[in-house]
């Protein structure tokens, strides 16, 4: 008699018992793989949150799928020290919105940028209509009641890897924590917590009793990037172009508008006009060439500039490459690939959807495309502005009180065209495409009577090659 079957066992079996063990191990081993899974992707972080009531809370960190942190700095003078290069270079009122994902954060520090206890109001003489008084006062009678609530404004401020620091307001954002066991690597929960732009308490607490994240502080590297990168030019030459234009400083008594950009002919001719009548003449210094980059993922608008040993350098782009775009004589023209700006099949989709958005800018012309993620992703090169067709009706409106339309300083309606970049999300099946994001390169003056400027593509600008912490763009020679 054959022993195996004496012994109840399948003749197999031996082989059945080795698979098993060897699922058996990789059972074991899985929950350690998953969690350095957990950490492969750049956007997922070893981090502790430390909490407002002291507790630490230690994990995997991660934003929710397809969203990003918006920073919008704050002055220089709210900023202190910690400011960084970038947030000196704004001035007055001016201020930038950072885009940022976990992979390229340090650190991020929450403080009170306001505090405030509050009470809920209450109407007494409610009405169908706004009654208001012989001064336009309203006459709706509001009182607060009740015992007050605390109301906390935080201002974040973040250390990026490059070493860079900037203060500013958070948008709110869900983010999730994933806490593993050390001894098993299985995952023991997850926890979604909310980094709010304004925490609002209950009547009688205090702001103590406002749990909220203080300090998200990193425990691995994360993506490292330098705070500037030098571009080299392969074809492109700043001192080469001859520009014969210059910008307008004060227009006095002439058509010219300020900040606008003509000819040095036409800013002569205009001046000796109005010096034939004793009017003041306009001031202008040289036209520069000027240029300006967009970060290729967030759109962000980042500054380009060229330093005092002649070289070129883009600032704060948190490790994206960028797009370039640049000013001459008048004319703005961007980087782009030649191929974009061909009239395919997706190019007259994409400008169909474009032409029917409706928004403030109600002149457009695409200038070309580039689609990514097979098709699923379109990046559109636009110019865009509004255009106003009753500009004595605009004028009156800008005069009033209520505005509406605004007024320069040389006593003009403020009209601007834009060289932009719109971002679309499309179902490469259906053809369906939404507007999810857009960035702007420039944003320049124009008098309402003139034709809007044309823009272009330089082949000069494009492509723009990210490597070792440096730009090369252009073409290869």
């Amino acid at each position: 008699m054959n022993r195996m079957t004496n012994s109840g066992l399948h003749p197999v079996t031996p082989r059945a018992w080795c698979g098993f063990g060897l699922l058996f191990a990789l059972f074991v081993l899985l929950p350690l793989d998953l969690h350095a899974q957990k950490t492969k992707s750049p956007l997922k972080r070893k981090a502790i949150l430390h909490m407002s009531d002291g507790e630490q809370r230690e994990g995997i960190i991660e934003l929710s799928r397809g969203t990003e942190f918006q920073l919008t700095n704050l002055k220089r003078v709210d900023t202190g020290t910690d400011a960084s290069v970038e947030s000196e270079k704004f001035s007055g009122g001016k201020s930038k919105i950072y885009t940022f994902n976990f992979n390229v954060v340090k650190e991020m520090r929450f403080s009170p940028l306001s505090e405030a206890y509050l009470k809920k109001f209450r109407i007494l003489n409610v009405s169908f209509q706004d009654e208001v008084d012989e001064d336009g006062k309203s006459l709706v009678k509001k009182v607060r009641v009740g015992l007050p609530y605390p109301v906390i404004k935080p201002k974040c401020t973040v250390v990026f890897n490059s070493g860079e620091v900037v203060t500013g307001v958070l948008n709110t954002r869900v983010v999730y924590l994933t806490t593993m066991d050390p001894d098993t690597g299985f995952t023991i929960k997850t926890s979604k917590i909310i980094v709010k732009s304004k925490y609002s308490g209950e009547p009688g607490q205090s702001y103590e009793d406002l749990l909220r994240v203080k300090r998200i502080q990193m425990l691995d590297e994360g993506t490292q990037f330098a705070r500037s990168m030098p571009i080299t030019f392969n074809a492109f030459d700043f001192d080469s172009i001859d520009t014969n234009y210059v910008r307008i400083k004060n227009a006095g008594d002439t058509k010219l508008l300020a900040l606008g950009v003509v000819t040095k002919e036409a800013f002569t001719k205009e001046n000796i006009r109005v010096a034939a009548t004793n009017g003041t003449p306009a001031t202008a210094e040289p036209s520069l060439i000027r240029m300006t980059a967009l970060s290729q993922d967030t759109l962000s608008k980042v500054r380009v500039q060229k330093e005092a040993d002649g070289t070129v350098r883009v600032h704060s782009t948190l490790g994206e490459n960028v797009f370039l775009a640049a000013q001459i004589n008048g004319k703005w023209v961007a980087g782009w690939p030649a191929e974009g700006t061909v009239r395919t099949d997706l190019f007259k989709s994409v400008e169909k959807e474009f032409m029917k958005t409706l928004d403030y800018y109600n002149e457009r012309k695409l200038i070309g495309i580039i689609s990514k993620k097979n098709g699923r992703e379109i990046l559109a090169l636009v110019r865009l502005r509004r255009d106003i067709p009753d500009p004595e009706f605009a004028m009156a409106w800008a005069k009033s009180v209520s505005g509406g339309f605004e007024l320069g300083k040389d006593g003009k309606l403020l009209e601007y065209y834009r060289l932009s970049i719109l971002k679309y999300v499309r179902d490469p099946k259906t053809g369906e495409m939404s507007l999810e994001d857009r960035g702007t390169f420039s944003r320049t003056r124009i008098d309402l009577e003139d034709e809007t400027p044309e823009v272009g593509v330089s082949p000069d600008l494009w492509p723009v090659v990210m490597k070792g912490g440096k730009l090369t763009v252009g073409p290869k020679e």
